[in-house]
This record gives C-alpha cells, structure tokens and sequence, in this order.
C-alpha cells in the first residue's frame, strides 16, 4: 500500500509509523477509557508494544484493493492518537470513519483537525461520497468533534453497546462529502 503523510498547521497525519517511536504508541493507547468510548471489546488494556505492532502489520487490503486506512497523528513530533477508514466500499463509494487520542492530548483540536485531513483525503484522492461513524451518546467531546467538521447526525441506536453489564446507546452520523 503506498504511504501517505498530510500536514496541516497543527498536525501531520501519515499511513507509516515509525518503528522506533512504539513506546509512545503503546503509552499513548494504555488508557482503560479507550475501548469503552470506541465501542470496541478488543481494545486491549493495558496496551503493549506487540499490540501496537499487531495494528501496524494488520492487512488492510485485499488483492489491490485497499479496505482499510490508518493514520496515525503527530501533535509537536510526539504520537498522539490513530484516525482512519474501514469497510471502505467503494461500490457505493463510502466508508466508516474512526479516530482517538491519548488522554493527555485530548481537548486540543487535534481530533478535529485530523478528522478535516481525512474528510480531504476521503474526497479527492479516494474519490468517496459519504462517511459514517457512530459516537456514545454520552461521549460529547467526540460529538462534538463530528458536528463541527459537518457531520449530521441520522439517528439514536439504542443499547448497541454492551459494558460491564451494562447497555449504552450511540448517536449515528454521517457526511456526504
């Protein structure tokens, strides 16, 4: 897959990560909030180096078609988080859009600013039409972040998300580009 670095003011985004900085990736991604407000059960706490190396080698492509995008965001030369695409299908020209930081680089304008990057990519080098995601309804800093960058919200799934015993509900949201 080729290798794509974007830069904006604040950020750089890029699809390859440097082996020697996986210290800061396991560091970053250790926090036990993480694969709560992902909505992911396989979030691994705490998260190790052969974690973070498990998500660099992971296939993202099938034959030559690409299905899956990582980028992985630098704020002042320090890893800060991941944004990327899945399920990206290209027969109906859309796909899914996910993102998170550390803790202590939250609350920056980081997400956003990452999000309108790959908004950019999406459009003119994937050529896709529409994004869509999910956010908990109680996660209002990730709400927050799709609203400004355009995204409306579509709808409440209910209970969609099982934790410690416990069901939560997600506020869909899409973008058409």
């Amino acid at each position: 897959m080729q290798n794509y670095t974007i830069e904006s003011k604040k950020i750089v985004i890029t699809t390859n990560f440097p082996r020697e900085r996986l210290d800061e990736f396991t560091q970053c991604a250790s926090d036990p909030d993480l694969g709560f407000n992902l909505m992911n059960h396989g979030f691994q706490y705490p998260y190790t180096e052969e974690d973070a190396v498990a998500f660099i080698e992971r296939n993202r492509e099938a034959g030559n078609e690409i299905f899956a995008m990582d980028f992985f965001i630098f704020y002042e030369n320090h890893f800060v988080g991941i944004i990327g695409l899945s399920d990206i299908d290209y027969d109906n020209s859309r796909s899914h859009v996910g993102y998170w930081t550390g803790k202590s680089f939250r609350n920056r304008g980081i997400a956003g600013e990452a999000l309108g990057l790959v908004i950019e990519f999406a459009r003119k080098t994937l050529k896709l039409h529409s994004l869509y995601t999910a956010a908990l309804t109680e996660n209002i800093p990730s709400i927050s972040v799709l609203i400004k960058n355009g995204f409306s919200l579509d709808g409440i799934q209910k209970d969609c998300f099982k934790y410690d015993g416990k069901f939560y509900s997600a506020f869909a949201f899409s973008l058409v580009l």
